[in-house]
């Protein structure tokens, strides 16, 4: 009874570890678009200013990983928390 608590607890942390995994390969494999034909929008500079969409692109790339490596770590935590009360 117990070896499948655990046993389902260890399976949906798995889970999760790989869907956070694919978000963030996702995002950084979408950098890729700046040196392909369909990303040639990305090269333009955004209004009067210097920024153009590909460093757009990457700031929010790292700010958004970082963001998921937060969620990540605190329902990690919780599930943690909730496998030793179980």
């Amino acid at each position: 009874m117990k070896s499948d608590k655990v046993r389902h607890f260890i399976q949906r942390r798995i889970r999760r570890r790989f869907l956070f995994a694919g978000v963030t390969l996702i995002l950084y494999f979408s950098y890729a678009l700046n040196y392909t034909e369909m990303g040639s929008f990305l090269n333009q500079r955004l209004g009067n200013s210097y920024i153009s969409g590909s460093l757009l692109m990457y700031a929010l790339i790292i700010i958004s990983s970082i963001g998921l490596e937060w969620i990540f770590l605190r329902t990690q935590e919780e599930m943690s928390s909730q496998g030793d009360e179980g």
